[in-house]
């Protein structure tokens, strides 16, 4: 363990919305870790009057934690402005963020963390790992959900400490998906130089600020340790997560993503990556566009997947779109395109 210095050497900032029984159990999971020399900076995004007084409780039972409340507003001021909320307001070297809904499950998660970027002769810019997905009813998803089919792609040559590795931004791209951040760790100059995380993303945003680090990180590890679990909710308790509205809204927010990635990124391997990306996202809007009958904006996504990567098939489907249009099926617009 580390002797607590004036500084600490990590900032832990957990932001929280109308959830006070699971951002308990979320803050439990921090206190349990072993490292010392850490600060716990919790940010409250406007709750509702019902939950504020949970809270207030939870504050004064948990007296050695920063509490900050922000204004009440109908949607939140969303994580990423609470994220860097809490940033602005923290001390540590590094910086680690958990959601108020998971959990970190590894009490060692931390101390292995700074066993591994302190023993690098460089200065660690990123830190990553694994975390797993559970079921409301306790099951574990079984298939590869983040980076975690990374595991048995490492070189034993670029091994660090334990079961650490140094990466690359193409190792890295290699998975099929990105690092939550429950398991990023920042160095507290590079998140700043990268301007934090980008407060207009209210959907993937740690996507984002994934694709951002990982084109401008020097030195980058990654443990193959599963360091955390994320609550998958029962989406049958949110009302209006099946209608095509928040879906259609989300796949905007996935590709403002990949397009600040496409203009933004500076290595070639992160450009790609987002280009190919897009193609399948734009899909993945026309079918959802498709089948609430909205064939015209349908349409205009299948032709941008067409034009990002060509086959037959989706030739087929695109000019099915299109006919269904001038047949005037569109349930939105009725005038011919």
């Amino acid at each position: 363990m580390t002797p607590n210095n004036k500084s600490p050497f990590f900032s832990i900032i957990l932001s929280t919305r109308d959830r006070p029984e699971l951002f308990q159990i979320a803050l439990q999971s921090v206190l349990e870790q072993t490292f010392i020399n850490k600060e716990v900076i919790v940010v409250i995004d406007g709750s509702e009057d019902s939950n504020l007084e949970d809270y207030r409780e939870l504050e004064r039972q948990y007296e050695g934690i920063a509490f900050y409340h922000l204004q009440h507003r109908a949607m939140g001021h969303g994580q990423s402005y609470a994220m860097n909320t809490g940033v602005h307001r923290s001390a540590g070297q590094y910086l680690c963020f958990l959601d108020d809904d998971d959990q970190w499950a590894d009490p060692e998660h931390l101390q292995r963390a700074y066993n591994c970027i302190t023993n690098s002769n460089e200065s660690v810019d990123v830190y990553y790992s694994n975390q797993k997905a559970v079921f409301f009813d306790g099951n574990v998803k079984g298939e590869h959900v983040w980076i975690d089919d990374l595991i048995e792609k490492v070189d034993p040559k670029n091994q660090h400490v334990e079961d650490s590795y140094f990466v690359d931004a193409a190792f890295l791209l290699s998975s099929g998906g990105f690092a939550h951040l429950n398991c990023s760790v920042f160095n507290r100059d590079f998140y700043l130089s990268r301007g934090g995380m980008d407060e207009t993303i209210r959907y993937e945003n740690d996507r984002d600020i994934y694709i951002r680090s990982i084109d401008a990180a020097r030195v980058m590890l990654y443990s193959t340790r599963f360091v955390s679990l994320h609550n998958i909710p029962d989406v049958s308790k949110k009302s209006n997560m099946s209608t095509v509205s928040p879906m259609i809204e989300k796949k905007l927010y996935q590709l403002r993503v990949l397009d600040k990635g496409i203009s933004l990124s500076r290595k070639p391997e992160v450009v790609r990556f987002c280009c190919k990306a897009k193609m399948y996202e734009l899909k993945h809007a026309a079918h959802i566009l498709a089948q609430n009958k909205q064939f015209r904006g349908a349409a205009h996504y299948a032709r941008a997947a067409l034009c990002n990567g060509f086959n037959l098939r989706w030739l087929a489907y695109t000019l099915y779109l299109v006919v269904m249009t001038w047949a005037g099926k569109d349930e939105t617009h009725s005038e011919a395109p």
